[in-house]
């Protein structure tokens, strides 16, 4: 077996989490997987998988060498979809998972040239701000803050998502504006109910790094809501910088303590899809076309 072909079936076990998996997939017996594996960490000199009471998991030095690899097998996909790309129609459904704010704010904007360019294309949204199941749901591709932790599943980086704390101009006309970090914590703040790490605001004060665990006085689930809330009166909230843009430029909204903002206290988008194995014309499409439009 070629180079490439080591690469595919070590990419088979390490999304099967079983050579007995990767191996019914690759009609290969188990002790051919092993085999194979193991002349593969021979001629590396290094050890590829853990081998712990019957289970397998990767290596750092494994870990390293999936990200590798999944790089030659898309390289490898791509280089052929390059060749058959206009032979190839696109149509069908594309599944998407992605949160309500992210689709409407970010992708929404931009479909009306991607159907332009792709007529038969057919889109479904799955909205939720916890990861999908790609198996279960049928996820084709999916576009979620922080780096994916299924190996099974490739992470391509997009732009960043700098936060923004502000509050309604009749908020602040009750309650007063807030001058220090500490000033939220005597106001109404409203905040999420999931990834909680979300609820720790963090600031640059005296040349230091502060962070705030902000009372959740209302919180929910989907920003939308936290905006809408907002937009009313409610309280103080923290949200994406793209979700609250055309707020801000209305003066609907009024951004606070951005002297005092972290200037890293931001986060990044990436595009998931699944690795190990070329992409079906219609969802290399949307893949392509996503990471063109939503690039850093």
């Amino acid at each position: 077996m070629d180079k490439f072909g080591e690469l595919t079936v070590f990419l088979r076990v390490v999304e099967e989490g079983s050579f007995s998996g990767a191996g019914r997939k690759l009609e290969l017996s188990p002790s051919a997987v092993s085999k194979l594996i193991a002349r593969l960490e021979t001629r590396l000199n290094v050890r590829l998988f853990e081998r712990i009471a019957g289970a397998i998991r990767l290596t750092q030095e494994g870990e390293k060498f999936r990200m590798a690899s999944q790089r030659v097998v898309e390289a490898m996909a791509e280089a052929e979809n390059a060749v058959n790309a206009a032979d190839a129609e696109v149509s069908g459904v594309v599944r998407i998972h992605t949160a309500l704010t992210t689709a409407k704010y970010l992708i929404a904007p931009h479909l009306p040239a991607l159907l332009d360019k792709h007529p038969q294309l057919r889109l479904e949204f799955l909205l939720g701000t916890e990861r999908g199941d790609f198996a279960k749901q049928g996820i084709d591709v999916a576009i979620h803050s922080g780096r994916p932790t299924e190996l099974s599943l490739v992470g391509r980086p997009l732009m960043r998502r700098p936060w923004v704390i502000a509050a309604s101009p009749d908020y602040l006309s009750r309650h007063g504006t807030p001058q220090v970090p500490d000033d939220l914590l005597r106001h109404r703040c409203l905040n999420f109910t999931i990834r909680m790490h979300w609820n720790a605001w963090t600031f640059h004060e005296d040349d230091a790094l502060k962070t705030i665990d902000i009372p959740n006085h209302v919180g929910a689930n989907q920003g939308e809501l936290l905006r809408t809330l907002a937009l009313v009166g409610l309280g103080v909230v923290r949200l994406a910088n793209f979700h609250i843009a055309a707020d801000l430029a209305a003066g609907t909204l009024v951004s606070l303590l951005a002297d005092f903002q972290e200037r890293s206290d931001e986060d990044r988008f990436y595009l998931l899809y699944p690795g190990g194995r070329g992409l079906a014309p219609r969802v290399r499409a949307v893949v392509d076309f996503l990471a063109e439009h939503l690039a850093y």
